[in-house]
C-alpha cells in the first residue's frame, strides 16, 4: 500500500506548499451530514442505519461477492498536515459518498448500486499521505429537489489529541457548484480554490484527483 501511495505522489507534486508566513489557512470544516456511515442522523423523511460491519480498506469500488461498482472509478489522494506544512503521521482519513445511483449506503430504503461500500477508511503513513479508489460522485437532490447537492465526496480526519475535522472535496467545473450552498458559504477565494479537485490522468489512465486537509493547531 505505501509503494502504491508513493507512486501516486510522483505523479500528483505536493499541492499544500506553505505560505510565506510559514502557515496555512485550515481546512475549512462541513457538516458531517446526515449520512455518515457509522452514525447516519437521517432526517424524518429518509431510513438510514449504520453500515454494520463497517466497510474498511481504501478501495470503495469492490463490493461483496466481488461486485465491481458503476460509474466511473477515480483515485482521490492528498496529504493530512497541520498549518505549518508538517505532515500528520496515523491520522486516521475516512471518506463516503453516494454512488452511481445517487444513493448512500446508509438509505436501508433506497435502490443502491451493490457494487460500492460507500465508505472507506485509511491512516496516513509517515509522510501524511492517504489515498482511495472510488468512484466520481454525481450530484443529486433530495425533498423532491428543494435541496440540490453539486457533486462531493465527504471526508473526515481524526486523531488523538485533535478534534475531529468533516469537510468536503468538490471538483472544479462542475456546473452545479455555484448552486450549492456549502460550496458558497466559503467565501474565502484561496480555500474554495482548495477545495475544488482538478483531475487529471494517473496510474492505470484512471482519473486522479489531489486534495490536502490542513487541520487546525491544538
Amino acid at each position: 500500500m505505501l509503494g502504491w501511495i508513493a507512486r501516486v505522489v510522483t505523479i500528483l507534486p505536493f499541492m499544500g506548499a506553505a505560505q510565506a508566513s510559514g502557515r496555512m489557512k485550515p481546512t475549512p470544516a462541513v457538516t458531517v451530514g446526515p449520512f455518515y456511515p457509522p452514525d447516519p442522523r437521517g432526517l424524518p423523511f429518509f431510513s438510514a442505519r449504520p453500515l454494520s460491519p463497517l466497510p474498511e480498506g481504501n478501495d470503495l469500488t469492490a463490493g461483496a461477492g466481488g461486485r465491481r461498482a458503476e460509474g466511473e472509478r477515480m483515485l482521490l489522494q492528498g496529504r493530512v498536515m497541520n498549518t505549518a506544512g508538517q505532515p500528520l503521521a496515523g491520522a486516521r482519513v475516512e471518506i463516503w459518498q453516494v454512488d452511481a445511483r445517487g444513493r448512500y449506503a446508509v438509505e436501508s430504503r433506497a435502490d443502491r448500486d451493490p457494487g460500492f461500500s460507500g465508505y472507506g477508511v485509511q491512516q496516513a503513513d509517515a509522510s501524511g499521505r492517504y489515498a482511495f479508489t472510488t468512484i466520481r460522485p454525481r450530484s443529486y437532490g433530495r425533498y423532491g429537489g428543494l435541496i440540490k447537492r453539486a457533486a462531493h465526496i465527504h471526508l473526515r480526519v481524526s486523531m488523538a489529541g485533535r478534534a475531529p475535522l468533516a469537510t468536503e472535496v468538490w471538483f472544479a467545473g462542475e456546473p452545479g457548484n455555484e448552486r450549492d450552498s456549502f460550496v458558497r458559504r466559503i467565501t474565502d477565494a484561496e480555500l474554495r480554490e482548495r477545495m475544488l479537485v482538478r483531475l487529471v490522468p494517473g496510474i492505470d489512465g484512471l482519473p486522479m484527483g489531489a486534495f490536502d486537509v490542513v487541520l487546525p493547531d491544538v
